[in-house]
């Protein structure tokens, strides 16, 4: 152990907490593993403390209150219809929610004094994704072009490009009932994919992979579905992401892989090591160990 920490560990008289999200777009920085590696955690006794999501009951009224003082101040923040796609948008982060909150208040809307009295245009997370999901020939038809321009869509649901994609990708398949039509979309997520992986050019393109999925969805369905009620489900990729990215920086930074390759040792040896240690009912209290045993061990009888 590095006499810092050792020192540390000796003078101390005060715990040092850090604060980590679940629900942050950048999978490494919500991993407690970057941060310590496994022998730090089993020396200095380091305990990881997990809080349930907020619930959207109290959520709400937390993001009220924030709304009525506001008011208070001569501030306009966005429609109340709105506080229930940001509920839902944040996953029970407090904070990811007041943050969605500030920057939809931001939004600097140029109308026309004609327009002052119209119809307030903020529209629900569900609400945009069904225009896009169900096609519906009336809308392709109306004359009013601007208003039905997909990405429209999104700025008027205040949400992040990449977000919106995520959840077209993850519910488009419900709606497609021909499978050609389904691998002609997926080589445009492919291509909206590759250019949100582009960091360099992301904010400058960051429109032309919103119209490139949103437009897709809508124009390869030539057979949709009958029209029903079908839930809508949130992207999964985020939590794949944050799994993966924990699971090579244990392999990375305790060098469980004992000599063989990552493939050999995540394929053979780790679920042999999970298996051995969940039916000799070893002690979990070894950081090592409660590691092996969530990546190795697969329940197959627990609920998706």
């Amino acid at each position: 152990m590095p006499f810092s920490t050792r020192e540390l560990k000796r003078i101390a008289y005060h715990p040092i907490v850090f604060v980590i999200t679940d629900n942050s777009s950048l999978s490494a920085s919500n991993n407690p593993n970057i941060l310590f590696s496994l022998s730090i955690i089993d020396e200095l006794k380091i305990e990881q403390i997990s809080f349930n999501p907020i619930a959207p009951t109290y959520m709400k009224k937390a993001l009220e209150l924030i709304i009525h003082q506001a008011s208070l101040l001569k501030l306009k923040p966005p429609s109340r219809d709105c506080i229930t796609d940001i509920i839902q948008t944040a996953n029970g982060d407090l904070r990811l929610a007041i943050n969605t909150l500030q920057f939809s208040s931001n939004n600097k809307l140029k109308v026309s004094i004609g327009k002052l009295n119209s119809k307030d245009t903020c529209l629900s997370l569900f609400q945009g994704l069904g225009r896009i999901l169900y096609k519906k020939d009336s809308e392709e038809n109306s004359t009013d072009e601007e208003k039905n321009q997909p990405e429209n869509f999104i700025e008027q649901c205040h949400i992040s490009a990449p977000t919106f994609i995520g959840f077209l990708f993850e519910n488009y398949i419900d709606f497609y009932s021909s499978i050609d039509d389904a691998a002609t979309l997926c080589d445009h997520f492919s291509i909206t994919e590759h250019i949100l992986n582009e960091w360099e050019s992301r904010s400058q393109l960051l429109s032309v992979s919103s119209s490139i999925a949103c437009r897709a969805v809508r124009l390869c369905n030539s057979v949709p579905m009958s029209r029903s009620f079908r839930p809508l489900r949130k992207p999964q990729e985020s939590d794949v992401r944050t799994r993966v990215q924990k699971n090579q920086t244990l392999l990375s930074t305790n060098k469980l892989y004992y000599g063989c390759s990552r493939e050999e040792y995540f394929c053979t040896v780790l679920p042999y090591q999970a298996f051995l240690l969940k039916i000799s009912r070893s002690a979990t209290t070894n950081a090592t160990n409660r590691s092996i045993l969530d990546i190795g061990f697969i329940d197959r009888h627990s609920k998706k």
